[in-house]
């Protein structure tokens, strides 16, 4: 099965890179976010108006969209394993495309950056809401690029290692648990006076799998960063300064890796469904934000990917060999 799984992440990790994520309502991904979000709409109305009660609905929230979504899984990739182990590792596979949005995310940052290399503040706009839940109606062009070099950052734990660790540990249902957390937490689990109790737990759970992630991403990052040739002594300089600064616990390790990198600063007070959410600065303000800035930023996101896959291969073959001669 070690082995099965790896092949697994291969096989998604392909197919993600080809297909990235289709926009039909029917793609697995979509359906697991209206999944969540009526599920969101039904819990509200359930429970009582009360900071207590709010919070037991999103703990049902996580509970029954798991139980949905991680069931089906493991129905399906048991099914298909009883089939033929060819038919299983394609399942998986399937599984991990759905799980990764490494694709997506490049696509994303590569239309911001022709954006605002013509200067199209509707195009940057219209690109940034595909990756973003944050209000980008009234960002200017400079807000804009630091709102995806962030956003980007960040994802690179959230949509790429996150799945990828998780893939190692469950195989390809570990990764579709760690994205239906992680939409749990894009969709509810802000720091807005909506979201205060009902998003509480959604935002816990996405904090704890994504703790180790994280520091991987960061880790991973840094080695991009050298091999791109980008400023590695400011990385890390950022890094050790400003990893914990975020109001997540986790975000901050890419974010600050990333801003350290390129040189320049990000984080601001940012509109969230029109209520304000006041963020700190990581990075240091050494000059105005460029539109190569985003650029590299995407190259240091898809470069993180492919460590991240790399390590998993040494780390899942190692166990595997390991197994064999004990």
């Amino acid at each position: 099965m070690l082995m099965n799984s790896l092949c697994a992440l291969a096989l998604g990790f392909v197919l993600d890179m080809i297909f990235g994520n289709p926009a039909g309502k029917l793609y697995p991904l979509n359906l697991i976010k209206s999944l969540v979000k009526s599920l969101e709409n039904t819990l509200r109305k359930a429970y009582a108006d009360s900071p207590e009660a709010q919070n037991m609905a999103g703990i049902m929230l996580i509970v029954m969209t798991l139980i949905i979504c991680v069931g089906i899984s493991v129905i399906l990739t048991v099914i298909c394993y009883k089939i033929s182990v060819v038919l299983g590792i394609v399942m998986e596979g399937v599984l991990c495309w759905i799980s990764l949005s490494v694709k997506y995310l490049r696509t994303a940052g590569q239309g911001v950056f022709r954006a605002a290399r013509t200067g199209n503040i509707s195009a940057a706009r219209r690109h940034l809401k595909k990756i973003t839940c944050r209000d980008t109606d009234n960002l200017d062009m400079d807000e804009a690029m630091k709102c995806a070099i962030e956003t980007i950052s960040e994802n690179t734990t959230d949509w790429i290692i996150a799945p990828i660790f998780w893939i190692c540990v469950c195989g390809g249902v570990g990764g579709i648990f760690c994205r239906c957390i992680n939409i749990m937490d894009n969709t509810v689990g802000y720091r807005t006076e909506e979201c205060r109790h009902f998003g509480r737990f959604p935002a816990l759970a996405d904090d704890i799998i994504n703790f180790f992630p994280a520091r991987i991403a960061a880790f991973l990052m840094k080695i991009n960063v050298k091999f791109l040739k980008l400023d590695s002594k400011n990385a890390e300089r950022i890094y050790k300064r400003d990893r914990k600064k975020s109001l997540s616990p986790n975000s901050g390790y890419t974010q600050s890796v990333c801003a350290g990198a390129i040189g320049i600063q990000i984080g601001s007070d940012e509109y969230y469904g029109g209520q304000l959410v006041r963020k700190p600065v990581i990075g240091s303000s050494e000059r105005p934000v460029e539109p190569s800035d985003v650029y590299w930023t995407n190259h240091l996101a898809t470069g993180t990917a492919a460590y991240g896959i790399v390590l998993a291969a040494i780390i899942r073959t190692a166990i595997y060999i390991i197994t064999i001669l004990i």
